[in-house]
């Protein structure tokens, strides 16, 4: 008897065990699929004007070139996150910092592995520091990643057309 008793205490250790490292592995794999789902936005300032946010109802249009009527630029959006991100959702996440910025479009619309500074100098500003743009900005520039998407944010002047 005193064998038997011994045997189901070694028995209900060995199970506690067993549930104890699952769990762990359980919330390790939850994490990393967290982790991997996370994405953010940052915003590069280019010009000293502020602007008031726009409000949701408020459509951006998210164009890959130039437009057609007279803008100031406003500065840089970058998306960060992982590959796994549409261009959909990059969309999205652009958007949205340009809205809070009070954007009327984003141009020069770019996805997949970007430069940030070789964005910066070719679309934002080459007369602007991108170091001090990225202080009069928004978000975390702690991250080490390259961003999935990046777009041009822009107000526009007036409703003459360039050409």
């Amino acid at each position: 008897m005193y064998c038997n008793v011994e045997t189901r205490h070694a028995k209900s250790r060995r199970a506690r065990r067993y549930v104890n490292t699952h769990k762990h592995v359980l919330v390790f794999i939850l994490f990393l699929l967290l982790l991997a789902g996370c994405s953010s936005t940052n915003f590069a300032r280019i010009t000293m004007n502020k602007y008031p946010p726009r409000s949701e109802s408020v459509d951006i249009p998210v164009l890959s070139g130039d437009s057609d009527l007279i803008y100031e630029r406003i500065g840089v959006v970058f998306t960060y996150g992982d590959k796994s991100l549409t261009r959909e959702l990059i969309n999205v996440k652009l958007k949205k910092q340009a809205k809070e910025v009070g954007a009327d479009a984003i141009i020069f619309t770019r996805y997949g592995e970007i430069e940030p500074s070789k964005y910066f100098k070719s679309y934002g500003s080459s007369y602007v520091d991108f170091e001090r743009a990225k202080k009069r900005g928004t978000g975390s520039w702690m991250i080490k990643r390259k961003p999935v998407g990046a777009g041009l944010a822009i107000r526009y002047k007036t409703q003459k057309k360039l050409h």
